[in-house]
């Protein structure tokens, strides 16, 4: 059995040994001299040594610049690059023009749109064309004989042998008559006994001709169509004209957008010039200890930015290049597409004024959509008044001459005397000789009524006509009412971006004296280089909406002539009277 020793001796000798301990720590600590005297004590010690003996900390580089290395980036522009390599090519608006009217595609396909109406009006011309008809035929028939007036002389058989040819010529015209020409021939051979001429040469000569007097009178299918084609005509010029007003004013606004992307490049080079001279600057007053290295490492962040803005401004020209390039070269082999297209119009100010009421009535007037709408309610009247005429009733009149010639050998009678007249004993010559002077003439003149006696299909056609009518009427009105609210909206935004101009103007003046003025403050150690920078970046943002405002109502007024469609005539171009061939005045 385990036991356990409860001695109170024991538990006395523990106690007295932590006494003891806790009495020594407190002696030590009581002893001891305290911390911060030591440590001032060492400081005294390190003084008092000569110069040379005390202890150097180890240097520490305040205004240390990190090294940071940008990638190099040129600020010659690819303008500067084309006059050095002879690739520039200056051409002014007026000569992007007048190179887009010769080689513009779509424009010249415009262009081919004419000679297929105008083929369309030789094709409704062509139902006035002469006619000429000639056939050739021969015929035989045999057939028994039932008559002893048609006795044959060689048997029970009658045998007939024809020979023909007959040439017509006819014409219809164009008031509405068709006369027609007509001369025929032939040759007959048979076996009657009875018969004078075997074989028999006759010929004959009819002019017959037919006026309608109420139907057809004053208008008829051909002349319809010829008054359709014409109208067709007017559209297609009318159409012409609008897609040159609107191929004219992509190739002015892409023309401006080149001069705006050269002028951004411009702008931000110039900003890449003062942050490279604020980059030196700040590096300068770092090393000399007067600025802390983020003044140099904010420089150079706006430099990267700022060279950034260069690459893409450089781009910039190029699409622009590339998009004015296809607007006035169809040829993708041609010499423009290697060289390089400088400007030479300036985007100066052009004080534009204009009149609300007087632009609409010049759109009104001008407009071609309005235009091909009025030559559509033009082309609804001709289709009722065609129907209209065919409601009439068909009263014509018939007139004819001809004349009849005939000629064949010399028969006799049984009791051996000549048949026939001397005139008439030949060939077919004989027969030709006799057509006009042996008086065998004929001629006949009448007159053909026709009545329609109901009109059921002409009527819902007539009405079907006046609806489409109606509709392209409203049509009309709704294009009108479009067309005045472009105008009113073109003639506004030209106000809007005048004042913006003039906004933006100011706005490049202010930021030009910050700038002056935080510079020299700078200078005179008021500022600071970040301060400057941001000064810089007004100044640039300024001069950039400045050159965007500028560009902006450069394009406002290019879209106001085209809305009231005198683009044309302010570029001086003039469309032809007959065959569409925009050129200039």
């Amino acid at each position: 059995m385990r036991t356990f020793d409860v001695s109170p001796c024991r538990g006395n000798r523990y106690k007295w040994l932590s006494v003891l301990v806790i009495f020594t720590i407190s002696l030590v600590l009581t002893s001891a001299p305290p911390w911060g005297a030591f440590a001032q004590d060492q400081q005294q010690a390190q003084a008092a040594k000569p110069p040379e003996q005390q202890a150097t900390p180890p240097p520490q580089e305040v205004n240390a610049i990190t090294p940071i290395t940008l990638v190099p980036v040129s600020l010659e522009s690819p303008i500067a690059k084309a006059e050095k390599d002879g690739t520039a090519l200056h051409l002014s608006m007026r000569d992007v023009v007048k190179l887009a009217l010769q080689n513009n595609l779509n424009i010249a396909i415009a262009d081919t749109n004419e000679d297929v109406r105008l083929n369309s009006i030789l094709s409704a011309r062509g139902a006035f064309d002469p006619t000429f008809r000639a056939s050739l035929g021969l015929t035989n028939s045999n057939r028994p004989n039932n008559n002893t007036t048609t006795a044959s002389a060689t048997g029970f058989v009658n045998t007939n042998q024809n020979a023909t040819w007959n040439i017509t010529l006819g014409k219809q015209m164009p008031f509405g008559g068709s006369a027609s020409l007509q001369w025929n021939s032939g040759r007959s051979d048979s076996n009657v006994v009875t018969s004078i001429f075997n074989p028999q040469y006759s010929d004959s000569a009819t002019f017959s001709y037919t006026q309608p007097l109420w139907r057809n009178f004053r208008i008829d299918s051909y002349r319809n169509a010829i008054k359709v084609a014409n109208l067709n005509v007017l559209v297609n010029d009318s159409q012409f004209r609008d897609t040159l007003t609107t191929t004219i004013s992509q190739i002015e606004t892409s023309y401006w957008d080149l001069v705006s992307a050269i002028k951004q490049y411009e702008v931000s080079a110039n900003s890449v010039e003062l942050a490279r001279t604020s980059a030196a600057q700040a590096k300068k007053k770092v090393e000399v200890g007067t600025s802390a290295p983020i003044e140099y490492t904010q420089s150079l962040a706006s430099q990267a930015q700022r060279e950034l803005s260069v690459i893409n401004a450089e781009q910039t020209i190029l699409n622009a290049e590339n998009s004015l390039r296809n607007l006035i070269s169809k040829d993708r082999t041609a010499d423009i597409w290697g060289q390089v297209i400088v400007p030479t119009d300036p985007p100066d100010y052009i004080d534009y004024k204009v009149d609300l009421n007087q632009a609409i009535t010049t759109a009104m007037k001008n407009s071609p959509q309005l235009q091909q709408d009025d030559y559509t309610t033009q082309s609804d009247d001709l289709g009722y008044d065609l129907l209209q005429n065919s409601k009439k009733w068909q009263f014509d009149l018939n007139a004819g001459v001809g004349a009849n010639g005939q000629a064949g050998p010399q028969s006799f009678d049984r009791n051996g005397n000549p048949q026939v007249a001397d005139p008439y004993v030949g060939g077919l010559f004989t027969a030709y000789r006799t057509l006009f002077n042996q008086g065998n003439y004929n001629w006949n003149v009448g007159f053909s009524i026709t009545i329609p006696l109901k009109n059921t299909d002409l009527n819902a056609q007539m009405a079907s006509q006046r609806i489409t009518k109606q509709q392209h009427v409203m049509t009309r009105s709704q294009h009108e009412q479009s067309l005045i609210v472009s105008v009113r909206n073109a003639v506004q935004s030209l106000a809007t971006a005048k004042k913006q101009l003039e906004t933006a103007k100011i706005g490049t003046q202010l930021s030009t004296a910050q700038l002056d003025a935080e510079s020299k403050r700078l200078d005179a150690g008021l500022s600071t280089q970040l301060l400057v920078l941001q000064a810089q970046d007004s100044l640039n943002t300024a001069q950039n909406t400045e050159l965007n405002a500028m560009i902006t109502y450069r394009k406002a007024i290019i879209t106001l002539q085209r809305t009231i469609y005198t683009l044309l005539s302010e570029s001086n171009i003039d469309l032809g009277t007959t065959k569409t061939g925009a050129r200039f005045k």
